[in-house]
């Protein structure tokens, strides 16, 4: 018997599985400032745990006119601030389930940062009243932990600083929230999709970095791989930033091109230290503060997920300082996400 060999080019089978990806019905809470109540009183941090200086109302934002290269001394304080932030990330993930609060969640942050002898980077940083960020569903940044039991297929953004021995670790992570073993719903695939593509979007950023290299490519890098992800957007305003001795140092990174930013002109040299954070949307990528000053949403109410790396400048190219087991094997979410 005589059998045709049919081949389907990458763009045909792309836009079935979009098509079959569309066809999820979106159903999820849309998270509003002050509907949920949040601990008033902030927790405690032992004396005997270095205070950064934002607790002494110092300098919290970006101030020098240029990007400092980082001396060996400097990195290895670097490193270890690091590795304590994904330490932390990789177990509190482990927590993660419907039921549980983001109060909780912060609560387990809080107290591996006082047994790893951290002080949490968030905690009194610019009034934010909690140890870590929590942003769920259309809250885009700066998710203030509170009561609300997370739900099957909410999805959760998880930002873990600390400041550790005079210096910083940034990193974050976005997951899709499990339910119990009892009452499962089928996964979300369009929370999947923008998870999935979140992710890829700060990898591939992170893959031009070296010396030589313009900061604008990074903007350019997530551009150009947006462009490919069906119905998703980078929010703007969401700017990644320069670290060490501060959370916030030169420069501020822009995860899209402008041609009229100068720092963007700025060139990557060895022991430049700075996190790359993408933060991506299935919406129209518009966000506003909401009335507690302190948390970003979405004007449209659409969801979004965002993946942090710190990264250090190398002679040969860059090295990921966050990296954890998340970064060791294939995404369990990428083998689920079938329609990719």
């Amino acid at each position: 018997m005589n059998h045709k060999k049919f081949i389907f080019s990458p763009i045909i089978i792309r836009n079935l599985f979009r098509r079959a990806r569309n066809t999820t019905t979106k159903s999820y809470d849309i998270i509003t400032s002050g509907a949920y109540k949040t601990n008033s009183l902030p927790r405690i941090v032992p004396k005997e745990i270095p205070r950064p200086n934002h607790i002494y109302n110092l300098v919290t934002g970006p101030y020098q006119s240029s990007i400092l290269i980082k001396n060996q001394w400097q990195l290895e304080g670097i490193r270890a601030a690091c590795r304590r932030a994904r330490t932390i990330i990789d177990t509190v993930s482990e927590s993660i389930q419907a039921g549980i609060t983001t109060d909780t969640i912060d609560r387990l942050v809080h107290e591996l940062c006082i047994s790893l002898g951290c002080h949490p980077a968030p905690l009194h940083y610019e009034n934010f009243p909690r140890s870590c960020c929590t942003s769920v569903n259309n809250i885009a940044l700066h998710g203030i932990p509170n009561d609300r039991p997370l739900k099957e297929n909410d999805i959760l953004k998880l930002d873990v600083s600390v400041y550790y021995n005079g210096f910083f670790g940034d990193v974050s992570e976005t997951y899709l929230v499990p339910g119990n073993d009892k009452n499962k719903s089928p996964i979300d695939n369009d929370a999947l999709y923008l998870i999935t593509h979140a992710r890829r979007c700060r990898d591939r950023a992170i893959a031009i970095c070296r010396p030589g290299i313009e900061f604008s490519a990074i903007g350019r890098a997530c551009e150009e791989y947006i462009k490919h992800c069906s119905g998703l957007k980078i929010v703007k305003s969401a700017c990644g930033h320069g670290l060490g001795e501060q959370l916030h140092e030169q420069p501020q990174i822009l995860h899209y091109y402008d041609s009229n930013e100068k720092q963007m002109k700025w060139i990557m040299k060895e022991g430049m230290v700075f996190a790359i954070e993408p933060v991506l949307t299935d919406g129209n990528g518009r966000v506003k503060m909401c009335d507690d000053d302190i948390q970003v949403c979405t004007i449209d109410n659409s969801r979004c997920a965002q993946f942090e790396h710190t990264i250090v400048i190398t002679s040969t190219g860059h090295e990921i300082l966050t990296e954890g087991k998340t970064d060791m094997r294939p995404n369990i979410l990428e083998r689920k996400a079938v329609f990719l």
